[in-house]
């Protein structure tokens, strides 16, 4: 990532730190732009299954590292508020794409239908 696209991060960052505490419903509605946002990225990338190295986790996985770390930095209250919520709705979207990538029948939610 270059020196500016790090910069506009740490700006939103900011931001949303400070809508979390002085505008709670506006961090609300911030806070799902960007999960929409960080869903679009997750499926655009989800191809890029290369690790770079000493990396564990895949690189879609990155965008719930972010989330993570973003809510950890707007204090504990709005962290407990939306932590279950984005971790669940980013992590299922990294694994369903992911696995479509692999093999489309890996993550199907009916897929306990399908086991005779």
């Amino acid at each position: 990532m270059g020196k500016a696209a790090d910069q506009r991060r740490h700006k939103r960052m900011k931001y949303l730190v400070k809508l979390a505490n002085e505008e709670p419903e506006s961090f609300k509605n911030e806070w799902e732009k960007r999960l929409c946002s960080w869903i679009e990225l997750i499926q655009r990338d989800a191809g890029r299954l290369k690790y770079k190295k000493g990396q564990s986790t895949p690189p879609v996985f990155d965008r719930v590292d972010e989330a993570m770390f973003i809510l950890r930095t707007c204090g504990d209250t709005i962290f407990r508020k939306y932590v279950k919520e984005t971790y669940d709705l980013l992590t299922n979207e990294c694994c369903r794409q992911f696995a479509y990538q692999v093999d489309h029948r890996l993550f199907r939610p009916n897929n306990y239908k399908r086991m005779n």
